[in-house]
């Protein structure tokens, strides 16, 4: 195989990835190999340019993984609480980047990391409350009595005092 047919192959290859690969058109491509340096035309350029443009865009992952396998151990509680708060990513990348000016949850300092974790587990605590009241309300008004009981009962035994006999009946 001479020079010219494995330069050939390599361009095909190259345009092979950038359809199939990053669904760009050939002027983004130009554009990105011009910006890399190699110039705007895949022709011009020899057999050691056209391999290592081919290995970069081979290398280049397009498949989003889930952000677990990005996180420390901090950060997998983390995005087990936004879960449980009911948080999606863009919500966290929204807040991150209002109140930190940093997109990613790598990039947090370990005092804003504690502020993000403990700002998930009010809106979990929040949500908890809301849904207790939601069912405390859908409740029938006996239940409600009851569940009234029992929580004036476990406020006297969680102040230190005996729980009061309940004479109405």
């Amino acid at each position: 195989m001479t020079k010219e047919q494995r330069e050939r192959y390599l361009r095909q290859d190259i345009h092979a990835l950038r359809v199939k690969k990053f669904n760009w058109t050939e002027d983004q491509l130009k554009q990105l190999i011009k910006h890399w340096g190699y110039g705007d035309s895949l022709t011009a350029l020899d057999e050691l340019a056209l391999t290592e443009i081919k290995l970069i865009l081979m290398r280049v992952r397009i498949k989003e993984y889930p952000d677990e396998y990005t996180y420390d151990s901090q950060g997998m509680y983390m995005h087990s609480l936004m879960m449980r708060a009911g948080w999606i990513k863009t919500d966290l990348r929204s807040f991150l980047i209002t109140h930190y000016r940093k997109s990613h949850w790598n990039l947090l300092s370990e005092n804003e990391r504690k502020a993000v974790i403990a700002m998930l587990q009010y809106y979990i605590d929040k949500k908890a409350k809301t849904v207790a009241e939601a069912d405390l309300a859908a409740a029938p008004e006996s239940e409600k009595k009851s569940k009234s009981h029992k929580r004036k009962t476990k406020q006297e035994v969680s102040n230190g005092n005996e729980p009061r006999q309940d004479t109405q009946k």
